[in-house]
């Protein structure tokens, strides 16, 4: 009677290998995007230098964290992983690392955060000015980082925290507006701000700011007006206070409307119904409120007996949208919810849940270049891949473009990048895009 043998180990040994070689080849890639669109020149020029000709340069602090967040780092230490591939430093041409340590002490200079924005500013100016988009969508959104540190603040819902004020640009994923500060600061604070220098930035790059989107934190009368003055469609949930409340329940019974949805070409009908009113704050002109509701799906004889839940949306005549329908503006502000995604992308993806500092100022700085990793690879989606790669997230591009092993060979004068053919012409094929990419750039500057 044969017994079946259980394979407990593999057949292979371990040797040492004296060649250079990298298990991150595609963060090659992003260093050369960061090169080709001036990225590293603007960090050389707007981040202060150091004292004395033997002290690190400011891009040999930004990069070796930029590619560490894009290679999946998590926190300062991790630094070690860029500052011991040697294949990697090779190709990327840094020939200095700095020490966690020194990176964090870089990080706590007064008015770095300030300057750090100006450098991304001027890239997605850059990317904004190349999109074939002409009127874009802004989305803005607060979230919260959750920390034990001494210097956060408690939140509104009681947690140690840190805010986080977040812009994107809808149709190119792209983010261009970030506010860095405690838990306990109000999430209003610095919308209006934001939406205004969004504006500048667009106009800018030859484009325009055509719509805004936001949850009810941006329901204000100085938005409102700042987003009528600018022509800019807006729509933003409603704070249900007591004029909208009022405004609810004198909608006539005949005036609410099946809502449906969009699905595989065809229309289906949903619980909700949706009806419209008029309505105006202090200082502002007339605005429509879309308003939805339906059952309450359990309704409590002391606490909340209202036979229905609402959900209503202050915006401008859905006509100056473009829009045919009021379930086309739904539709579309419902696709905020993006802006969630964007801020777990920012916040999960690339490690910017880790507050490296006690000095707020310094994890403030720290946040901006996680902003400008994550702005790098919309840039690498953008102008050197296809379409398909678009919606594709920081950890599917590790798995399939950035961890990609490679021998690095020093050939006379030249280096040279040996990888598996499987990833040979995409890497070449990117490498290709972004010389068309700088000479565009330079076309449009």
């Amino acid at each position: 009677m044969s017994k079946t043998i259980q394979q407990t180990s593999l057949d292979f040994q371990l040797e040492e290998t004296s060649e250079i070689l990298t298990s991150k080849s595609g963060l090659a890639i992003i260093q050369e995007t960061a090169l080709s669109l001036g990225v590293v020149a603007d960090i050389r020029s707007l981040l202060p230098l150091p004292g004395s000709n033997r002290g690190f340069k400011p891009d040999e602090y930004v990069m070796p964290i930029t590619l560490m967040l894009c290679g999946g780092g998590r926190s300062l230490e991790d630094l070690r992983e860029i500052r011991e591939d040697q294949g990697l430093r090779k190709l990327c041409a840094l020939e200095r690392v700095p020490s966690s340590d020194a990176t964090g002490t870089w990080l706590r200079q007064p008015g770095l955060c300030r300057r750090l924005k100006l450098v991304n500013r001027k890239l997605t100016k850059q990317l904004i000015r190349q999109s074939k988009t002409e009127g874009l969508t802004l989305d803005i959104d607060a979230t919260y980082i959750e920390t034990g540190k001494e210097s956060a603040k408690i939140n509104y819902e009681g947690e140690k925290s840190f805010s986080v004020l977040l812009g994107f640009i809808a149709e190119l994923d792209l983010c261009v507006a970030s506010r860095y500060r405690n838990g306990n600061i109000s999430p209003v604070e610095g919308i209006k701000e934001e939406l205004a220098d969004a504006i500048k930035l667009a106009r800018e790059a030859g484009k325009r700011i055509t719509y805004f989107r936001s949850d009810s934190a941006a329901y204000t009368a100085d938005i409102i007006n700042c987003c009528q003055d600018a022509k800019v469609t807006f729509a933003i949930t409603a704070d249900q206070n007591c004029a909208v409340k009022e405004l609810i329940d004198a909608i006539p019974e005949d005036q609410w409307r099946r809502l449906y949805d969009e699905r595989e070409g065809k229309l289906h009908y949903t619980e909700r119904h949706y009806a419209t009113t008029i309505h105006s704050m202090n200082e502002t002109k007339a605005f429509t409120l879309i308003v939805q509701r339906w059952p309450n799906p359990k309704p409590d004889l002391f606490q909340n007996s209202a036979p229905y839940c609402y959900h209503v949306i202050a915006t401008d005549d859905p006509r100056a949208a473009g829009f045919r329908t009021v379930p086309e503006v739904i539709w579309h502000h419902n696709q905020r919810a993006n802006a969630e995604n964007y801020n777990k992308e920012i916040k999960a993806g690339f490690g910017m849940e880790y507050a490296p500092s006690r000095l707020l100022r310094a994890d403030a700085a720290y946040f901006e270049i996680g902003v400008l990793a994550y702005n790098l690879t919309i840039a690498v989606k953008r102008l050197l891949l296809d379409e398909s790669w678009f919606r594709k997230t920081i950890t599917t591009l590790r798995w399939q473009m950035i961890f990609v092993a490679g021998k690095v060979i020093e050939h006379g004068r030249r280096l040279i990048l040996r990888v598996a053919r499987q990833y040979l012409d995409l890497l070449q094929g990117m490498r290709e895009r972004l010389c068309t990419a700088r000479l565009e750039a330079g076309a449009t500057q």
